[in-house]
């Protein structure tokens, strides 16, 4: 117990430290004048869209792409189908030519990976910039062009997006929906200190030089999960940086299963476990505050969960034990209880109250209500936001622990991963 306590007590004191630390970065940042491209500076771009049976939400994505503002014969798409079985090819096709001022192409190839794909269509790419993007993703007309502004600074190599999820609707979806909004603006503050570890693959953009020099994706063929992710972390590596655009609205397809979202998860973890491990070298002083703060801290903090939500669940199942012998032992009758003194509430009102990890739970949802608040800000109407924070609250702490703990166990039984 008393362990347990130490464990509580010194992660509340990580939180505190962190959560300072990524405020305070944020408004430094806000105040440095960055390079940007103006309207006329704005370089050419290459859209790289890999899809794998999407017919359901391939035709929504071309078009939405090629509604984009930017300007015209400045942008061409390269829809890659790698090897769907359903109608995706069939109706990509549709959209072969020249529309709205941007050159559609539509490749056809054998299904080998999201990573496989992406290297085709850098290969077939005439532009100096390239854009990642899912066949599940619907972007703001201004997005390209926000993001692109990032690049006149010579060392930015990847730009971010600022990430939504596309009309939530099941519960999963809502919680989803306020972990994107938080996202917002730890995103931004972690570009502030060029420490932004995922080019999520959703929509993300990238110098093709860097490609040509340190290679291409590394995906699915090659035990790869998280092709954004290694990345991200190889552009760290090698020195340069990473920005994000808050203003560039991008909207996904959210899993609505817990089968589909588990699935989702376990790729995400298992991927950044591998990738952390490949590139271990990026924790210390070298890389700055990306290696000797937001790495280890991001690693202290899943650690601390995955012990939190063992105990947690533990704990619950000797009390409910306990409970059940006791009650049984008094002949307890459920109509015996409805009685609730005052005196008891009160009781229990103190010690809720004087415990410090709710004094620090309160101060962590004041804070998530700032974070929603810049939210909106940058995205304007958020939603119906109010259900799915209640739903955050109550569930998120422990579906992160069990996709954590799924995860450490298949990686260590050694069961294969798939994509989908």
């Amino acid at each position: 117990m008393e362990l347990i306590k130490i464990i509580t007590y010194f992660s509340i004191y990580v939180g505190l430290i962190a959560t300072t630390f990524f405020i305070l970065s944020f408004f430094a940042d806000k105040k440095n004048k960055k390079k940007l491209f103006n309207d006329k500076e704005l370089p050419s771009v290459t859209i790289i869209i890999p899809a794998f049976n999407e017919e359901k939400s391939i035709a929504k994505t071309i078009e939405s792409i090629c509604d984009s503002n930017y300007p015209n014969k400045k942008m061409e798409v390269i829809v890659i189908d790698d090897g769907s079985k359903d109608d995706t090819y069939k109706i990509a096709k549709k959209y072969i030519g020249t529309r709205n001022g941007k050159l559609i192409k539509v490749i056809r190839k054998k299904n080998g990976g999201k990573g496989s794909a992406l290297n085709l269509g850098i290969s077939k790419a005439s532009s100096p910039f390239i854009f990642s993007m899912d066949a599940d993703t619907f972007v703001d007309p201004d997005a390209v062009k926000e993001m692109m502004r990032y690049f006149k600074d010579e060392q930015v190599m990847s730009v971010s997006s600022t990430m939504m999820i596309y009309k939530p609707k099941t519960f999963l979806q809502k919680i989803q929906h306020i972990e994107y909004l938080f996202g917002i603006f730890l995103r931004k503050s972690f570009a502030s200190i060029n420490s932004i570890y995922v080019t999520p693959g959703a929509f993300s953009a990238y110098r093709k030089s860097f490609f040509d020099k340190y290679g291409g994706y590394i995906g699915m063929e090659s035990n790869n999960l998280t092709e954004d992710l290694e990345m991200a972390m190889r552009i760290h590596y090698y020195g340069y940086k990473i920005e994000n655009s808050s203003e560039a609205l991008v909207y996904t397809l959210a899993p609505g299963k817990f089968k589909e979202l588990t699935k989702q998860r376990k790729r995400w973890y298992i991927g950044l476990i591998k990738n952390t491990w490949k590139y271990k070298e990026l924790f210390g002083t070298k890389y700055g505050d990306l290696g000797t703060f937001v790495f280890p801290v991001a690693w202290i903090s899943i650690f601390f969960s995955l012990v939190m939500v063992i105990y947690l669940i533990i704990d619950s199942i000797k009390k409910a034990i306990r409970e059940i012998i006791f009650l049984n032992s008094i002949n307890y009758h459920i109509d015996s209880s409805l009685k609730i003194s005052l005196e008891a509430l009160q009781r229990s009102m103190y010690i809720v109250f004087s415990n410090p990890s709710i004094i620090f739970l309160i101060l962590f949802i004041i804070l998530l209500g700032v974070y929603l608040n810049y939210a909106r800000k940058k995205v304007g109407d958020i939603g119906k936001w109010r259900s799915g924070l209640i739903l955050y609250f109550i569930l998120f702490a422990l579906f992160f622990g069990f996709w954590w703990l799924v995860s450490i166990f298949e990686l260590i039984i050694g069961k294969k991963t798939k994509w989908r």
